[in-house]
């Protein structure tokens, strides 16, 4: 497979003859990028975690420069890696929401807001985590939350009403299979309770949010981890690891 990947990257190089090839790691675009430097067209890679893939390592150290989004990646790849930070893309509608138009939008009072979700998908330890605390906030009405808790939680619902809470009827607590208006509820949260992928990340710092990260430890190289850790040690974040 390596050697036909090799002969199709160079054919469609070829085809395509561009003026600058960008990769953002993954085997997918390890030959692409090597092929292209061989054939001598400009050639950057942009990594996006704290603790960069093998694909990048191994190119950064011939690529014409190689973007980070977070200054920590930098030790862990080829010293003749030209390095400079960027960053990770943010949608504009995450930088854009307006806090007091989206807390008006989802019906909030004053209190606090706790966002969580554990990705499309859902995270069973964080459903089970979120159970007993928006039990809690039931029962204290001391915040208000959102969770969303994915295609893997859909048992959550029933199990709240086993013990008591039927989300339909609390006022303080919404319960989403997926979370569509992400940057509205971004903007209106006080608190955010999540994984600790890279886009997510950026789009926490860049709304200024308080979190409380748990990592997966199901990932490539146990990157969430870094991830982070890397707001941890700024006191950016705090976390919890899945044990």
């Amino acid at each position: 497979r390596i050697l036909t990947a090799s002969r199709e990257a160079r054919r469609i190089l070829l085809d395509f003859a561009p003026d600058l090839c960008v990769g953002t790691g993954g085997y997918v675009s390890g030959p692409v990028i090597r092929d292209a430097i061989r054939m001598g067209i400009p050639s950057v890679i942009h990594e996006q975690n704290a603790y960069p893939g093998i694909t990048n390592q191994m190119l950064s150290k011939k690529a014409y420069r190689t973007m980070l989004a977070v200054p920590d990646a930098q030790k862990y790849l080829s010293k003749k890696a030209d390095c400079v930070l960027t960053g990770n893309p943010v949608r504009q509608e995450i930088l854009r929401a307006d806090r007091a138009e989206a807390r008006r939008a989802l019906g909030l009072d004053s209190r606090p807001l706790i966002l969580s979700f554990g990705g499309s998908l859902g995270a069973r330890t964080i459903n089970e985590a979120m159970e007993t605390l928006l039990l809690s906030s039931a029962k204290n009405q001391k915040y208000q939350h959102i969770h969303g808790y994915g295609q893997y939680g859909r048992w959550l619902p029933q199990a709240l009403k086993e013990k008591g809470l039927d989300p339909a009827k609390a006022k303080n607590i919404v319960l989403k299979e997926y979370i569509r208006n992400m940057p509205e509820c971004l903007a209106a949260a006080d608190l955010v309770i999540c994984r600790a992928g890279a886009i997510t990340l950026s789009e926490l710092q860049a709304r200024g949010r308080a979190s409380i990260l748990i990592p997966s430890p199901n990932v490539a190289e146990n990157h969430q981890y870094h991830n982070a850790m890397a707001l941890v040690r700024r006191r950016a974040a705090l976390m919890i690891e899945e044990k």
